[in-house]
């Protein structure tokens, strides 16, 4: 009887500890919903999409992207990844999609609107995970682990696939 008692026990302790972990790093390490906003002419030629997730990192990287691209004639939309269902691509000169790998597989709104992509030329992907080596499969990604440095590491290689699909700087 005693011994069925502390069974019981233990079983009871970890079916609460289990749902409780996993809150745990559900609100530890999920992401926030990146703010909206525009920048530049919406009447200029050319036209770039940052969708992203709200993190220090990925909106440091977004700053810089904003900063970079300001000094060219584009209108930048960002978004959070949660809006990119409703994103018609050929709206866009380039998109930029940074999201972050989440129990063990890409972010669903990201990986579905890649999914979605009749041809990829003008996208360029930059994932987050842990390791910093995660990325959708058969997707050209640029990975990172979340390290903050100033500016993020991944800006140089997002910053110079974006100049190649937007042409020369006037």
């Amino acid at each position: 009887m005693r011994m069925r008692s502390i069974l019981l026990a233990t079983i009871g302790v970890v079916a609460l500890l289990i749902p409780s972990s996993l809150l745990w790093y559900r609100g530890h390490y999920s992401m926030h919903v990146a703010r909206s906003f525009d920048a530049g002419s919406a009447s200029a030629a050319q036209r770039v999409l940052i969708a992203t997730q709200g993190s220090p990192y990925k909106d440091a990287l977004v700053a810089g992207l904003v900063r970079h691209l300001r000094s060219r004639p584009v209108y930048i939309g960002v978004i959070d990844v949660s809006a990119l269902p409703g994103v018609k691509p050929d709206d866009w000169t380039a998109i930029v999609l940074i999201h972050t790998w989440e129990y063990s597989q890409p972010q669903a709104d990201a990986l579905a609107f890649v999914e979605r992509l009749p041809e990829r030329r003008r996208l360029v992907v930059v994932t987050t995970s842990g390791s910093g080596r995660q990325r959708m499969p058969g997707v050209d990604a640029i990975s990172a682990a979340s390290v903050m440095d100033e500016p993020p590491a991944s800006l140089v290689a997002v910053t110079r696939r974006l100049d190649a699909l937007l042409g020369a700087a006037p």
